[in-house]
């Protein structure tokens, strides 16, 4: 029988507001600003602007909805609508620029210096925990890093099980697993490199143009690592491993990444319904989720509203919520199963509750101060 506690957290938004980074209707705002600032300088308001006024036509009477734009946005480069008036296979013009823009906007914060916050709840992990996160910034990653805390940015079960040193079988785990399900901003897929590399063989164009690439070009400027902590065994993650890369110390190579043409995207999916189309490698970290439920004494949801708009989160962070809830009071481990926890800032419980009909009222923590030091010792953490 394991002494060993497994917890899941799933963070959203609000995990991140008390280190002043700005919320989904906040951030979106200044991302419209952005970018029509910058196509301002090309003497026309940009592509954003142009397809709120479609969507707009389309949507008579509708307020304005810029995850519904952005949703449009994304739909028609995916469904090819515009033809190739588009930027390869990054996405539509919109889109680049929205992701574009949030990195921007996210690579400022922390303004300041970060609450203690932040360092008190990473002392609290073990390697035995999972944390789902729908934020693009890296905050928990830096205080992991401050810590000299080890994570994994992909499943541990993923990777083998010889140590690659001296073949000895690894017997406990060694990271906490942080799953960023909608990207990050220091995420590259190379893939875009490569297919802007072929597109211009293809037509006998200079190759200059991905060959300047600071990330993947032949002489790179931009320090990469994989995404996950050494190597995986059989198929698993191969897609997204083989493809998608991080950038260490991100803020430091910034400056590089920003001076470089429009090829160099972030792998972040954007601020839209719909999001998941076209970014096959992140379905692998969703995959198997479900895979250490009957192990799970404790799930904490910090911050994050489930938005029903955002269909497949909703459905399959539903599924597995609902299914903790009618497991029992014991986990398979024979450990007591915590009720759900859930740190919002909605104040009564009805309208904490709302967005998550499906949370049961008897089998739910609810802590309406949002995100703080006091909540860290209001958790149960399953101990």
């Amino acid at each position: 029988m394991t002494s060993h506690i497994f917890r899941l957290f799933i963070l959203g938004a609000g995990f991140s507001k008390p280190a002043g980074y700005p919320l989904g209707d906040d951030l979106l705002s200044e991302v419209r600003g952005r970018v029509k600032t910058q196509f301002q300088r090309h003497g026309w308001d940009g592509p954003l602007e142009q397809e709120i006024e479609e969507w707009s036509d389309l949507y008579p009477g509708n307020p304005l909805a810029l995850e519904a734009v952005l949703a449009y946005s994304h739909r028609k480069h995916f469904l090819k609508v515009r033809g190739s008036d588009e930027y390869f296979e990054h996405g539509s013009r919109t889109i680049v620029a929205a992701r574009q823009a949030i990195q921007e906007i996210l690579i400022e914060y922390p303004k300041g210096e970060q609450p203690s916050l932040y360092g008190e709840f990473v002392k609290q992990l073990t390697p035995y925990d999972t944390i789902l996160t729908f934020n693009y910034d890296t905050l928990l990653e830096d205080n992991f890093d401050l810590l000299e805390k080890p994570f994994s940015l992909t499943p541990e079960w993923w990777l083998s099980k010889e140590d690659e040193n001296n073949g000895t079988s690894i017997k406990a785990k060694r990271y906490v697993d942080i799953i960023k399900l909608h990207g990050s901003i220091d995420w590259y897929d190379r893939y875009y490199h490569d297919d802007t590399r072929d597109f211009h063989e293809k037509y006998n164009y200079f190759l200059d143009v991905p060959d300047r690439d600071p990330v993947f070009g032949p002489t790179p400027s931009v320090p990469t690592e994989s995404l996950a902590r050494g190597k995986v065994e059989g198929e698993l993650g191969n897609n997204l491993i083989n493809r998608v890369f991080r950038v260490t110390n991100h803020r430091e190579h910034f400056p590089t990444i920003k001076k470089s043409s429009s090829s160099v995207v972030p792998f972040l999916l954007p601020p839209a319904y719909d999001k998941i189309l076209g970014h096959d490698p992140i379905r692998e970290l969703w995959q198997n989720m479900h895979r250490t439920l009957d192990a799970y004494s404790v799930i904490v949801i910090i911050g994050y509203s489930m938005p029903s708009y955002d269909g497949y989160a909703y459905e399959a962070l539903g599924h597995l919520i609902n299914s903790y809830q009618l497991g029992g009071d014991k986990t398979w481990f024979e450990q007591r199963r915590v009720p759900v926890q859930l740190i919002t800032l909605a104040p009564p419980a009805c309208d904490a509750l709302a967005n998550i009909p499906f949370l049961k009222s008897d089998k739910t923590r609810v802590w309406h101060e949002g995100f703080n030091s006091s909540c860290l010792d209001w958790l149960d953490w399953g101990k």
